[in-house]
């Protein structure tokens, strides 16, 4: 059995609001190892948005443990977290999140940027993921020039910039028609048969038909952790 990627031991996070604290997250432990593709899912207000902001290093718990590659970031410094968050993670919003400003290929090498790659190779990666994505007519063009199938196509390339050992993504196909976000979808099948590892938060019950593992939060608490229907099928 593989090392996981991820692990969670008795995560809580709780927000203080005057007097009332709000326990949003009441104990959380699972793994997540390489290759997996997993959906968290939940109804509104079960948890999902604060666990994907923990996994995120985007914010962190109240108290537990977050293993990410093996250091536990949980009580990093801002600094450190920040380092961990752009060498480990790569992240795909529901609103793509680009950078008004910058051409598809800036955007693209955002990443790398804060990572210090040097330019020439910032801009060897980003054309070739371009290309992977299918926008290597589009380097030069704004987000405002863009449809939002190719703007989440962008922000695929830029979660991968950095080849990280995890894909965040907070219900990526939410501003999508349909079309649009079965292409993007089919993108997502094909990065986790590549073996990238995958980590969907969604409501959306159409995805337990393409994950292999479906986490379940309920008022705060993993309700259930169960295979997705692609994991059934590959074990038939």
């Amino acid at each position: 059995m593989p090392e996981p990627i991820i692990s969670l031991r008795d995560i809580k996070k709780s927000y203080q609001m005057g007097d009332i604290t709000s326990h949003v997250l009441q104990g959380i432990s699972f793994d997540i190892f390489p290759g997996e593709y997993v959906c968290i899912m939940g109804p509104s207000g079960c948890g999902k948005s604060t666990l994907l902001n923990l996994l995120g290093c985007l914010d962190q718990p109240t108290s537990g443990d977050y293993f990410l590659g093996g250091q536990n970031v949980a009580t990093l410094e801002d600094d450190d977290l920040s380092a961990a968050r752009n060498r480990n993670l790569g992240f795909i919003f529901q609103s793509y999140n680009l950078i008004q400003q910058l051409t598809v290929l800036e955007n693209i090498a955002v990443p790398m940027y804060y990572g210090g790659a040097e330019d020439a190779k910032m801009r060897e990666v980003a054309e070739k993921l371009a290309g992977q994505v299918g926008l290597s007519h589009r380097l030069g063009h704004k987000p405002t020039e863009l449809s939002g199938g190719q703007q989440q196509r962008v922000a695929i390339a830029r979660a991968l910039s950095n080849n990280p050992l995890v894909i965040l993504a907070d219900e990526a196909t939410g501003n999508l028609d349909s079309k649009s976000g079965q292409e993007i979808l089919a993108m997502f099948d094909d990065l986790n048969a590549q073996g990238r590892t995958l980590v969907f938060v969604t409501h959306d019950e159409r995805m337990v038909e393409r994950c292999t593992r479906i986490i379940r939060l309920k008022d705060g608490y993993l309700d259930r952790d169960e295979p997705g229907a692609r994991a059934r099928k590959l074990a038939a």
